[in-house]
């Protein structure tokens, strides 16, 4: 059974991870996800950045072996703290 291992609404950022999981042997699959953008107003203000009436896209990476979960998020979060340093 396959395991959501991350989401983000980053295109570039995906593929990079999905390419780096792939190459360390773990097989994965990617699927794009339709985000409706929040309502303006007061509590969504500055958040919508999309123009009204387009759909915002995340990419969900997931891991086809449930016994690769571990490491493979392990190898994740070790790519992350190298991009966000």
């Amino acid at each position: 059974m396959a395991s959501k291992i991350y989401t983000t609404d980053d295109q570039l950022l995906s593929s990079y991870l999905r390419n780096l999981l792939q190459s360390a042997g773990y097989p994965v699959l990617t699927q794009q996800t339709r985000v409706e953008p929040a309502l303006g107003g007061e509590e969504g203000e500055g958040k919508d950045h999309s123009p009204q009436g387009q759909l915002d896209w995340q990419s969900e990476l997931w891991l086809i072996r449930d016994a690769d979960l571990a490491s493979a998020q392990q190898l994740l979060q070790q790519a992350l703290s190298l991009e966000s340093a």
